[in-house]
């Protein structure tokens, strides 16, 4: 394999993690973020405990994890998971997820393996997210690496051949997981689709043999599905102005939609840990040609993705909403559909006319219909 330096981009190893720790235990920001997640923390202990640690891995189970039940204690109505009898403990996957909220999505996958008895997978984030120092060593603990995004079009191919030599680094020579969202960015309008470029980067590393690098990739779709869509009208508001304008990301856009994410009551909350991809399925899509087995293998993905996704009644409410229909109305009660369309209401209620309202309101309605219609088209 080529040789790469990684260090740039790769969470921290051991040997950074315990000057990292003594910086976030010091931060005023990281003592006011661990006080939003858990109010009835006391920050002298905690501080104690982050002393401990001495690993990644230790900073997971004994800091995050006890967070992440303390966001599920406060904004889920319950959180289940399902699928982990697909999954072997010795053995590395590429877990293709779609993409709801920016930190939760991989963050209660890790609760479900950790829960289990499996190694947390290392998880590509943007590096729109690390901002800062701060931003950089809260993510790197968590075992993050950083996908880098921008650039000129050389450039960002570039770093995709790296970023590619990256992933088959981690799966085959440090042997472990690794999780990273379909396409770039959160799913704005509840279509999760894979992107096929994600597609042609994992093989950037590979041999050519389409089949072969496929199959060793144990490539594993997540489907994460949420009650109540995190960041729903601020991603329905984003949406808006792409059709109305020019959409510009603001400076603290990233961490508004993360604390959002964290407070923002969520409902029931599920994930589905889908069966892998069979090496008898990359088989087929390898008879295609060119870009023909990519869409195949992305479309497996999002079968696998969309029958996986747990249906929840808002998502039937919407459905029958947007298309005027009582389709679904056996999955909802009246008073569900009465309480929902006041939800919508209300995050449509400061658009500036009543053209705007209904479009508003039609991208809020299709966040959480097109699962619906997703699943339908099997």
């Amino acid at each position: 394999m080529t040789s790469f330096d990684f260090s740039s981009i790769e969470p921290y190893t051991s040997k950074d993690v315990p000057a990292a720790i003594a910086r976030l235990a010091a931060s005023p920001m990281f003592q006011r973020l661990v006080k939003t997640m858990n109010p009835k923390a006391d920050i002298s202990v905690f501080v104690s405990l982050m002393q401990c640690i001495t690993t990644c891995d230790e900073l997971q189970y004994m800091v995050m994890r006890p967070l992440i039940f303390q966001i599920q204690q406060n904004s889920m109505t319950s959180f289940t998971y399902e699928g982990l009898e697909h999954l072997e403990k010795d053995k590395a996957y590429l877990f293709v997820s779609n993409h709801r909220d920016i930190c939760l999505d991989a963050g209660l996958l890790d609760v479900a393996l950790i829960s289990n008895g499996f190694v947390t997978p290392e998880i590509g984030f943007g590096n729109n997210l690390m901002q800062n120092d701060f931003m950089v060593d809260i993510f790197r603990l968590n075992k993050m690496f950083k996908i880098i995004r921008d650039g000129s079009r050389r450039e960002f191919y570039n770093n995709s051949v790296f970023l590619s030599h990256y992933i088959h680094h981690v799966l085959f020579e440090k042997k472990n997981s690794v999780w990273i969202a379909q396409r770039n960015g959160r799913t704005k309008d509840g279509d999760d689709r894979t992107d096929q470029g994600l597609l042609k980067m994992f093989s950037m590393a590979g041999t050519g043999d389409f089949e072969a690098d496929f199959s060793k990739l144990n490539i594993v779709p997540v489907s994460m599905s949420y009650e109540y869509e995190p960041c729903d009208t601020m991603k329905s508001l984003a949406e808006y102005t792409k059709l109305t304008g020019i959409y510009e990301k603001s400076v603290h856009e990233d961490m508004l939609s993360i604390m959002a994410g964290i407070s923002q009551a969520k409902g029931d909350v599920h994930i589905t840990v889908c069966e892998p991809i069979s090496p008898d399925e990359v088989a087929e899509c390898a008879k295609l040609v060119k870009n023909d087995r990519f869409a195949a293998l992305a479309r497996l993905i999002d079968h696998r993705i969309h029958q996986g996704y747990k249906l929840h009644k808002t998502n039937y409410i919407a459905a029958d909403l947007l298309r005027s229909s009582a389709d679904f109305e056996d999955h909802y009660t009246t008073d569900q559909m009465e309480e929902f369309m006041e939800y919508v209401t209300q995050a449509s209620f400061k658009a500036p006319s009543v053209a705007a309202r209904d479009k508003l309101m039609e991208i809020f309605l299709s966040i959480y219909a097109n699962p619906v219609f997703n699943q339908l088209n099997k």
